[in-house]
């Protein structure tokens, strides 16, 4: 099977304001509040890698090391302060556990909303709409306000509508767990299928048997800087030994 290059990061650096307690002690309280500073900081630092299609690739690194900034990056969420980034073919972004649903929406809401991050035409999203409902086993509950739903039901609607949208590439930011056995085995299937039609994905995760069990390759980032982007296998002993 033929890949092509679909992610391009060239010499990426994206900055955020920073802010801290003015230690200055001449000026860093004033009448009894306490003053602050601001200070740029370098939340990725001159990444450079190539994603080529078809490929599932891990990311990993301890807590504030940039993972979830670099994925919004690729989501269009942030664009880089410095650097070039290049992506081909349609991109479907998922934020974790806590990806919103608009509280007052319903089921068929929140697919028009993702269907429409990929350019989904609402005729086709329609199409899918019963897809989702059925994946995620919410029949008798579709005419419901997402508020009204338990979380459990919330989860598995994040997955359904994860898993059942097409896009050339998937962002998963902490793909959600349900305490559902037979539930588990269906995302596992279902994220297992994708990788067969040759669909690529990045994943970030605090699970190691997630990555290793879903991811070819992995990513290292460690405070922003890109460590290794090799081997799953590889990539996972050195994160071990950090």
């Amino acid at each position: 099977m033929s890949t092509k290059k679909l992610i391009q990061v060239d010499s990426v650096t994206k900055y955020f304001n920073l802010q801290s307690k003015n230690t200055d002690r001449t000026g860093g309280q004033m009448d009894g509040f306490q003053s602050f500073k601001n200070s740029i900081n370098p939340a990725l630092k001159n990444i450079t890698l190539d994603i080529e299609s078809g490929e599932w690739i891990g990311i990993i690194g301890k807590n504030g090391s940039g993972k979830s900034t670099f994925l919004k990056l690729l989501a269009g969420v942030h664009t880089p302060d410095q650097g070039n980034l290049t992506i081909t073919g349609s991109v479907l972004p998922f934020f974790g556990p806590d990806e919103m649903l608009h509280p007052e929406g319903r089921a068929e809401d929140a697919v028009m909303v993702k269907a429409l991050q990929v350019g989904l035409p609402r005729e086709d999203a329609m199409k899918i709409y019963h897809n989702i409902v059925n994946f995620s086993e919410l029949h008798d509950y579709t005419a419901q306000k997402i508020k009204f739903l338990s979380t459990g039901m919330k989860t598995r609607l994040i997955l359904g509508l994860m898993l059942n949208i097409n896009a050339d590439i998937y962002l998963f930011d902490e793909i959600p767990a349900t305490t559902d056995a037979a539930f588990q085995q269906k995302v596992h299937n279902r994220l297992q299928r994708l990788k067969q039609m040759g669909k690529t994905a990045l994943m970030v995760s605090h699970n190691m048997d997630e990555i290793q069990l879903h991811c070819n390759k992995c990513i290292l980032l460690h405070k922003g800087e890109l460590i290794a982007y090799d081997d799953t296998d590889k990539i996972l002993k050195l994160y071990n030994q950090m």
